[in-house]
């Protein structure tokens, strides 16, 4: 179901610039720690399914729902056997509306809805749109993402009313300062990442990137390697040898043309590091290659 990690940061791809990804999924595989911008509703149709946040384990039994709030680690363990709908999409549409941001900016990490805790409304009523969801998701009928994105408004319309500013209005805004830094931090990361897999072929060095980012060096690194599981130059290391492995599959430049093409200023730098992250030099990897 992942198709892009790095480190702990899940890249979600969606389909048709919809800004919606929904699996129903059957895979026996469980997935490592890890984050993604986009916020992700779980709700098994056969089988357990359990969902780990920080130190809350949930055991979600058939039809019960887990929602899991942008930028927040988590870790998922499979059955042999089940199914369940996991259901991700982007939440930039639904920040263009004022009161929404401020109800997302507070939003807790995690929300858990079963019909045996005391939200029976509130489960029913979501549970009731996640199945409107996968109707529209899975029929593709014209203006399909739109009626998702209304289904989708709904539910965070019914939870800012009886969840958010409810009781809990307290509790969720004595964290809110700490999400909406959050926020700011994974989307400073994710612009230094994104500067990085363009201009990875130049000469950057930490304190430029950590510059760009707005961030002292020090606390640059700490939180870089906070949202991406790995430091700063492994990131890089990593987006440069797999551009050398490209290179070295599809062209016919000379090992020194593609450590120079791939950011390497140096060869033995190169061949190191390549040697590091792939267990053979570059000239090796090639010839496997041409074997294949």
């Amino acid at each position: 179901m992942i198709e892009i990690l790095e480190g702990t940061h899940e890249t979600v791809r969606y389909g048709n610039n919809s800004g919606v990804k929904m699996y129903h999924n059957t895979d026996y595989e469980d997935y490592p720690e890890h984050w993604h911008t986009s916020i992700e509703i779980i709700m098994p149709l056969a089988e357990d399914y359990t969902v780990t946040v920080g130190e809350g384990r949930y055991c979600l039994k058939e039809g019960e729902i887990i929602i899991i709030n942008s930028g927040v680690l988590h870790e998922l363990k499979a059955p042999p056997k089940g199914e369940r709908i996991i259901l991700q999409f982007s939440d930039f549409l639904l920040y263009y509306l004022k009161e929404m941001e401020t109800m997302l900016n507070i939003l807790p990490p995690v929300i858990y809805l079963s019909p045996e805790n005391n939200r029976q409304r509130l489960y029913s009523f979501v549970k009731k749109q996640i199945d409107a969801i996968v109707v529209e998701y899975d029929g593709e009928k014209t203006f399909f993402s739109a009626a998702i994105y209304a289904r989708l408004i709904e539910i965070f319309v019914f939870l800012g009313r009886n969840e958010i500013w409810g009781t809990r209005q307290k509790k969720s805004m004595a964290t809110a300062n700490n999400l909406v830094k959050k926020k700011e931090y994974m989307e400073n990361i994710m612009s230094a990442c994104n500067y990085i897999n363009q201009h990875y072929n130049e000469q950057l060095s930490l304190e430029n990137i950590a510059e760009i980012s707005g961030f002292s060096k020090f606390h640059f690194t700490r939180i870089f390697k906070q949202c991406m599981g790995m430091t700063f130059y492994e990131y890089l290391n990593q987006k440069r040898i797999s551009k050398a492995e490209e290179l070295l599959s599809t062209t016919s430049q000379s090992i020194t043309e593609i450590a120079m093409n791939s950011g390497f200023f140096s060869l033995s730098s190169f061949n190191r590091t390549f040697k590091a992250l792939k267990d053979c030099t570059p000239s090796v990897y090639r010839r496997k290659k041409d074997d294949a």
